[in-house]
């Protein structure tokens, strides 16, 4: 899927319909170009290119943006798009969810 390849750096474009997933480590990063975003990140379709830019909360699985959370990690409750240890006060959660 990869436009441009790189030994040092990966995947620099990718082709028109898939999106761009840079992996950092440490001071490194390596491009990989994929159909669809992975969990904790969520996809920017660019004119240039696509991207997959991560969630701003850790503990937001699956996020429609960077700050709207729309399924949280265990452990969480989501609430208007935020993840919380506990519900919110006045709220509770729905039978069989997280929400």
């Amino acid at each position: 899927g990869c436009v441009l390849c790189s030994e040092d750096n990966g995947c620099v474009p990718c082709h028109h319909r898939l999106f761009l997933l840079i992996r950092r480590d440490g001071i490194r990063q390596h491009g990989v170009c994929v159909h669809t975003c992975p969990p904790g990140y969520f996809g920017v379709r660019g004119l240039e290119v696509n991207r997959c830019t991560k969630c701003r909360s850790p503990s937001c699985e699956s996020c429609f943006s960077r700050d709207f959370c729309m399924k949280c990690k265990e452990k969480f409750y989501l609430h208007k798009g935020q993840c919380f240890r506990q519900c919110p006060p006045g709220t509770a959660a729905r039978p069989g969810t997280r929400e």
